[in-house]
Formats: structure tokens, C-alpha cells, sequence
């Protein structure tokens, strides 16, 4: 990336909307405005759409995108834990995941992405965007923002 720009982090929720037949084209747009090598993916977000996708042929769309992204797909590496453990408890999780309205699991993984966003100096991009404000990280919703 050249001085100034911001990577994003893409959440799985934008991952799915532009996998859909008829993605939303403000989200498409979005995109769209952005260098491919500003794009960065959570190894989380894949487990979270192998979850929500449990089909052969999204086993051939994740290993698309692993591919296409290449050393761009983000892991759960010691620093990203010590950041998450830094800012997180039980009680926090459970507040925050009542908030966003997801399960104690699924906040503890916008958590997870919160912190790797954190390490790595990235924006999050997701419609959950003020949720991740909260968890203390810049955070974009390309359903609202351009």
C-alpha cells in the first residue's frame, strides 16, 4: 500500500452480499472504488460463511477468494489475541453481542476481527459498522457510506 492509504478489512457480511446473484450496488460501488491491494479477509470471515454457506460449491468460492487474495487473508496470530484479550471479558462480549444482537459466539468473533483490524491498521468494512466502532476501530458500512 502507498503512504496514506488505509487498508480494509472486509466482513463477511460484504463477502456474502457481493457472492449474491444481485449484489447491492452501492456495496458494489464501494468496492469498486478501492485498490485490490487495500482489500484484506479474516480467516475468521471464511469459517463464519463455510457456516452460513454449507455447500460444495462454497468450498470452491472460499478457496477463490483464498486464492485471489493471497498473503491478503489475515490470521488469528498471537498480537491479534493479546489485542482481543486486552479489550475483551466475558461481561464486555455479552454486552456487545447484546447490542448487536448476536450470540456470545458471534461477538466474540467481531472481537477477534476488531482486534485484527487493530494490529494490522486497518479499516473494518461491514454493515455492522457501528458495532465495531465500539469495539474501538475505524469502521465503514458500505450500505451507507461511499
Amino acid at each position: 500500500m502507498s503512504p496514506g492509504t488505509r487498508g480494509l478489512l472486509l466482513d463477511s457480511d460484504v463477502l456474502a452480499e457481493i457472492r449474491r446473484t444481485r449484489p447491492n450496488p452501492t456495496v458494489v460501488a464501494f468496492l469498486r472504488r478501492r485498490s485490490h491491494r487495500t482489500l484484506f479477509l479474516s480467516a475468521l470471515s471464511l469459517g463464519e460463511l463455510k457456516g452460513l454457506y454449507p455447500h460444495r460449491e462454497t468450498d470452491r468460492w472460499l478457496d477463490e477468494l483464498v486464492e485471489r487474495f493471497e498473503d491478503h487473508v489475515l490470521d488469528v496470530d498471537p498480537a491479534v489475541a493479546r489485542a482481543w484479550a486486552g479489550r475483551s471479558s466475558p461481561e464486555s462480549i455479552l454486552r456487545l453481542g447484546q447490542r448487536s444482537s448476536t450470540s456470545w459466539t458471534g461477538a466474540a468473533v467481531e472481537g477477534l476481527i476488531a482486534a485484527t483490524a487493530e494490529v494490522h491498521g486497518l479499516t473494518v468494512v461491514s454493515a455492522k459498522a457501528d458495532v465495531f466502532r465500539s469495539w474501538g476501530v475505524d469502521a465503514q458500512d458500505p450500505w451507507r457510506e461511499a
